[in-house]
């Protein structure tokens, strides 16, 4: 309609088509959001990767299943203990570094809070 020239919107059939248009665009949107976020539920219930960095004590498997990473589930579990004793963050962030995993105690929050600790 753009290319008849002229002003396309000043006429009363004009405005309705492109309100008829946008709104038809606005509800395809709507439909793909949707068709997205159905996906990515299934896909997380099914322990599937998404994207982005990969949680601590999991790795990536060939088939883009999420898999447990034993060593790194052993120092959830320490954290877990550490926190349980009364240490602070710095201190089980310094404790694991010790253990080769080189973690801030930002870090060590984040993976304790999303370990339910």
């Amino acid at each position: 309609m753009i290319d008849l020239g002229g002003d396309v919107t000043g006429n009363g059939i004009s405005k309705l088509v492109f309100t008829i248009l946008s709104a038809v665009a606005e509800a395809e949107r709507d439909r793909i959001r949707e068709r997205i976020r159905d996906v990515k539920t299934d896909q997380r219930n099914r322990s599937r990767y998404l994207g982005g960095k990969v949680p601590f004590g999991w790795n990536v498997g060939t088939d883009g299943a999420l898999m447990k990473n034993e060593e790194e589930h052993r120092a959830i579990s320490r954290m877990k203990e550490l926190r349980a004793a009364g240490h602070s963050l710095r201190t089980i962030a310094t404790l694991l570094s010790e253990d080769s995993f080189a973690l801030s105690h930002a870090g060590v929050k984040k993976i304790l809070s999303a370990s339910g600790s």
